[in-house]
């Protein structure tokens, strides 16, 4: 994979907005993220005067493609925020301009709806990409851990340490791997199997969320990514929050633990837990296509970059 990186954010900065997917659940918390972006430094450049409410989507597929696709011809845009994640990424994979993203790449920053597209960007035109904080989600609080740590992330330097210093993981498996950092949400990842949009993930650090789902579909997500012979070529797995997850009442269940025993504790690789990351409030971002190390000790892991993730 011939990886090309947006160059570095230096402020102050145009950054795009997009909404490939759905528009913001409130009006007033997309309007306060705009100020959000505006108060560091970066100044919201769009390309439809506003985001249409199509019932779960941002607007008709064709709004939404043609948003994004104007980006991606756009040389004076380096970075693109996402305004939130919802559902509607998969209707658009097949018509994205991928060899326009070749020819401009840029730093994609969502996460949730939206690792869809960070994933097939990655797999067609080799972006690096970050999981972090959107428009109508995060931005009102620029102050934030999401948005900060995504801020130091984007810029020129390249991160020293932890990825996540002030909260270790906890170790699942014990052992050390290097490869390079990808994941996001598991039910996009396992919905690009079978399509040309998922990258390959061997020898892959593999980090993934979820939100909503209760232990026996996130068992049938794993047994998805293990029948596909995904799971077996990994170099390492990094789980993140499985929110909203309680079993149905009155129902038998295995617990979330016992579900992930099942899936990574023979698998021969490190596994480690904790990472805050996922549909929380308090989250660091991580990015998307970068090489780095993981380290699972006795007890406690880190993810170290060995990269940064811009030019």
């Amino acid at each position: 994979m011939n990886v090309h990186k947006a160059p570095s954010l230096i402020r102050p900065a145009k950054v795009g907005i997009i909404a490939p997917a759905s528009a913001p659940r409130a009006d007033h918390r997309y309007d306060e993220g705009l100020n959000g972006l505006r108060s560091v430094g970066l100044e919201p450049v769009f390309k439809r005067s506003s985001i249409a409410h199509d019932g779960y989507l941002a607007g008709t597929d064709e709004e939404r493609l043609n948003e994004l696709n104007s980006f991606l011809a756009d040389a004076d845009v380096d970075t693109l925020i996402c305004v939130r994640g919802g559902y509607g990424v998969l209707r658009i994979l097949d018509q994205v301009d991928y060899d326009m993203a070749r020819q401009h790449p840029k730093l994609l920053v969502g996460y949730s709806d939206i690792t869809a597209l960070q994933l097939a960007l990655f797999a067609h035109a080799g972006w690096v990409s970050i999981s972090g904080p959107m428009v109508a989600v995060e931005w009102h609080d620029p102050k934030g851990l999401a948005c900060s740590d995504f801020l130091a992330l984007a810029g020129s330097d390249l991160p020293t340490g932890p990825l996540d210093p002030d909260s270790p993981l906890t170790t699942f498996v014990p052992g050390s791997a290097e490869g390079v950092l990808l994941g996001g949400n598991l039910s996009l990842i396992t919905r690009l199997i079978g399509t040309p949009h998922l990258p390959d993930l061997s020898g892959a650090i593999l980090f993934l969320e979820e939100v909503g789902e209760s232990p026996y579909r996130v068992d049938g997500l794993l047994a998805h990514l293990q029948l596909a012979g995904i799971l077996e070529s990994l170099a390492g797995v990094v789980l993140g929050g499985f929110t909203e997850s309680d079993a149905e009442p009155d129902k038998p269940s295995l617990t979330m633990e016992q579900v992930f025993d099942d899936y990574f504790g023979d698998l021969g690789i490190p596994v480690c837990s904790g990472l805050r990351y996922g549909h929380f409030h308090e989250k660091i971002a991580v990015p998307i296509g970068v090489k780095c190390r993981l380290e699972a000790g006795a007890e406690t892991g880190t993810i170290m970059l060995l990269e940064s993730p811009t030019a």
